[in-house]
């Protein structure tokens, strides 16, 4: 009972931490925002074309920072506040998607 009763606490000690330790992982992405304007240059440089396409950009994302599509979603409306990126344009009922330029 005694030797159950201390693996079950060390299990939920290390769950909590690896929970913690992705809280903490995830805020810092959405607080550095040098590395959310490298990253992006990144992605740009790497399509080689002055406007991407909103889903290469989410690929993109996901590739380099190691996120999930939601928390893409996030860091794009981040680059967007910060003026990283510019919504060029919103042809989502003729072609079904948005394009991106670099902002900066």
């Amino acid at each position: 009972m005694n030797h159950t009763l201390l693996i079950v606490g060390i299990v939920f000690l290390i769950g909590i931490c690896l929970a913690i330790y992705k809280f903490r992982h995830r805020m810092n992405l959405h607080n550095d925002v040098e590395q959310l304007k490298t990253t992006i240059d990144l992605i740009f440089k790497d399509a080689d074309k002055p406007e991407i396409s909103q889903n290469r950009l989410i690929k993109g994302l996901k590739q380099h920072l190691e996120v999930n599509e939601k928390t893409a979603l996030k860091l794009i409306g981040k680059a967007r506040h910060e003026h990283f990126i510019e919504m060029v344009s919103l042809d989502f009922e003729k072609f079904g998607k948005i394009q991106f330029k670099k902002g900066f």
